[in-house]
């Protein structure tokens, strides 16, 4: 049953404000200001620091694990990087700055289970896409696609004026609403929830789906909030740890009289109190004459090897729990064993992989709304995809050298940038352009060095050819045909003029299949395998 615009505004506040508890909980284990350790019913206030030095922040080491892996790296628009299409997502990308925008959305989804990005319109008619804080915002997601809303609000606070906003979003209508941040009693409302008035011309109708996109997380959860009492454990051992080294880490001294005797007087002969702390004042140079019956009585030193190791289990178990490696929680568990590190290493990046196919349908999802906002209807052939940087954390060495492994295989170059390298798509055109100017650069300068005789009547160069100096202008000649310039044209600035062209096209020269469905079999046809003249 579709709900009319009152019964959607008092579901989507009254949800809110039963969220608000949850996503204020979950963001506290990652800034800092989680729950303190209890102590006691009567704590005094100066036991107050204690709580606040025994508390941990895991939950940001958890969730930092996995977004430092989750790293988007632009956007392709259809196979081709000159659409209009395509031009326009590269430019919403960069004006928009999509990159730190979807990182803080992605750091929501992992920490709340949510995160939210809103699409809407600037003065000019670009498209705008921000980050919303789900304290902020609420959202009611479509249950067969979660990417995509049902209905959605957001509010927010003039503090200057004393006002509430509200704008809510159903399908097909936008309203905007208001009312005082005060309550009859002058207290500042807390609650989302009632007293919203419609403001005078409020209501817009728009097309689609409401503009809010939605990154939801494995089962909607936060990736530590099933660990909530493992983390709250932790935070208690170091609370009794902080309070043992305070209280009992130093061993305590006293007087004791032996059993039957009078003890130590309390005053002296003429009545005044005894100073026992200013006659036994410690130090390393001290000499004390004790009375009959009286000796020294020292406490042992209390032990906290087995707080430290149970805390340390805890740790292991909480990065077990969240697939965490533990030497990001542990520094001293950085030097473990290859073997011993790589089952973690391995669960980390699973659990990368997993978030990131979760995420791309939302984000690519987000850009048609972007790009339909600027009038850009795409066809279906036109696949809008959001890159991400492998979440392989490795070295330059071990990337260059799998990039290696995988040219050595047949791979396409761009594929090795974009799958191994991370390059954005923005770096492989760069790329590409700056490999043209060096190849064209090269060949230019060959012009000046004696070139070889190759005749019709020579099948092969001569055997006095420099072999090294043929493969530079072959490799030249590819490139400028892969770069645009006609065959006849690159082989004469190369100094291969003498050579002919077949219809064969090798895989390094082969140009897309939406490029070459032209191209004739006939072996005077166009740019194919340059040979020497038989």
């Amino acid at each position: 049953m579709t709900k009319t615009p009152e019964e959607w505004l008092a579901y989507l506040t009254a949800k809110m404000d039963k969220e608000r508890p949850r996503t204020d909980l979950l963001r506290s284990y990652t800034n800092g200001s989680s729950p303190l350790p209890e102590m006691g019913p009567n704590l005094a206030k100066a036991w107050l620091k204690f709580q606040r030095r025994a508390r941990t922040n895991p939950g940001k080491l958890v969730v930092s694990a996995l977004a430092d892996r989750l790293i988007p790296n632009g956007v392709t628009v259809g196979a081709s990087e000159d659409s209009p299409a395509a031009q326009a997502a590269s430019r919403i990308w960069r004006d928009n700055r999509l990159k730190v925008v979807f990182a803080d959305a992605i750091w929501d989804a992992a920490t709340l289970g949510r995160g939210y990005l809103l699409v809407t319109q600037d003065e000019d008619g670009r498209a705008c896409v921000t980050y919303e804080r789900p304290e902020h915002m609420y959202v009611e997601p479509d249950p067969v696609r979660p990417w995509r809303a049902l209905a959605a609000v957001k509010v927010w606070r003039d503090p200057t004026a004393g006002v509430d906003h509200l704008v809510m979003w159903t399908p097909g209508l936008r309203m905007s609403y208001t009312r005082s941040a005060y309550d009859k009693s002058r207290q500042l409302i807390s609650r989302v929830s009632g007293d919203w008035r419609l403001d005078l011309g409020g209501v817009q109708p728009f097309e689609g789906a409401p503009p809010v996109v939605v990154l939801e997380n494995r089962f909607g959860m936060g990736e530590f909030e099933h660990v909530l009492d493992l983390i709250d454990r932790i935070n208690w051992q170091t609370l009794q740890r902080l309070v043992i080294i305070s209280m009992q880490a130093f061993r305590q001294r006293a007087l004791k009289s032996a059993e039957g005797s009078a003890g130590l007087p309390a005053e002296d002969e003429s009545g005044n109190a005894i100073d026992y702390q200013a006659i036994f004042e410690p130090s390393p140079a001290a000499l004390w004459e004790l009375p009959p019956g009286v000796e020294i009585w020292e406490s042992s030193q209390t032990q906290i090897t087995e707080i430290l190791n149970a805390t340390k289990d805890d740790w292991r178990e909480l990065a077990a729990e969240t697939a965490t490696p533990i030497s990001i929680m542990l520094p001293d568990s950085a030097n473990q064993s290859a073997a011993g590190a790589e089952q973690p290493q391995k669960a980390l990046l699973s659990k990368a992989g997993d978030r990131i196919e979760r995420f791309k349908p939302a984000l690519a999802y987000l850009i048609v709304k972007a790009l339909s906002v600027e009038g850009y209807a795409l066809d279906e052939a036109e696949t809008v995809e959001v890159l991400f940087v492998p979440p392989h954390a490795v070295s330059l060495t071990e990337k260059y050298a799998a990039a290696v492994q995988a040219r050595n295989a047949g791979e396409a170059l761009e594929t090795i940038q974009r799958n191994i390298l991370g390059y954005s798509p923005e770096q492989i055109a760069q790329d590409k352009q700056r490999r043209a100017e060096e190849q064209l650069a090269l060949a230019f300068a060959l012009q000046d060095k004696p070139q070889p005789q190759l005749t019709d009547e020579a099948a092969t160069p001569s055997p006095g050819g420099d072999p090294a100096d043929l493969k530079l202008r072959f490799d030249a000649l590819g490139t400028a045909i892969r770069a645009g310039v006609a065959p006849e044209s690159a082989s004469e600035v190369v100094g291969l003029d003498g050579i002919r062209f077949t219809g064969a096209v090798p895989v390094a020269l082969r140009l897309p299949e939406t490029q070459s469905a032209t191209l004739e079999e006939n072996s005077n046809a166009g740019p194919g395998l340059a040979q020497p003249p038989h």
